[in-house]
């Protein structure tokens, strides 16, 4: 029902009417949204693993031709976020350290504080020269999924406020036309 409709149907626009209305498009506006971002990160998702799954190829077909020395130790894993909203994973490089021992790399801070999209290729530490190539060709790619990630993450937790806010509104009510107020020295009684 629109808000012409509302009004319509009760012949003036009643405040309990006009609440519901708007609380009703609030609700319908942020559950579209959270129906869309599940709809997009399960494609951005898809997209990172085929980036994770050419990286790996690449890297394998590059160990094959490396003496021992050369075959470097740096991955690139897409794992699911545990403590995020559902859909969210995260795009993350590590290095092996051993047989089964992996630490993942730091992508380090903005000037701003917060976590960088991007890797420096400062955070790799020693590579080898074809691990810096497949780096510098799939990083940037890594780095606008990361970012679109943030932003989807973003939205949604902009958008849930809207909605606690408007709930909030509708509990207050209308003020009543009839109540009387009373200023006395400049505080409401």
């Amino acid at each position: 029902m629109g808000w012409s409709e509302c009004q319509e149907s009760s012949g003036d626009p009643e405040p309990d009417c006009r609440d519901a209305w708007l609380l009703r498009q609030i609700e319908a506006l942020e559950t579209l949204a959270d129906q869309r971002c599940a709809l997009i990160l399960e494609v951005l998702r898809e997209k990172a693993l085929d980036l994770q799954t050419d990286y790996t190829e690449a890297m394998l077909r590059e160990r094959r031709t490396c003496q021992p020395s050369e075959r470097g130790r740096i991955g690139l894993r897409v794992r699911t976020a545990t403590t995020s909203a559902p859909g969210m994973f995260q795009i993350e490089w590590y290095r092996v350290q051993g047989k089964q021992r992996t630490k993942y790399l730091r992508r380090g801070k903005d000037k701003h504080g917060r976590p960088r999209m991007q890797y420096s290729l400062a955070s790799f530490g020693r590579l080898t020269s074809w691990e810096e190539a497949l780096i510098l060709h799939y990083e940037p790619q890594c780095a606008r999924l990361r970012a679109l990630l943030h932003h989807i993450g973003q939205l949604r937790r902009d958008l849930h406020p809207l909605t606690v806010e408007a709930r909030a509104l509708v509990a207050l009510g209308e003020p009543d036309q009839d109540a009387e107020v009373e200023i006395e020295g400049g505080r409401i009684r």
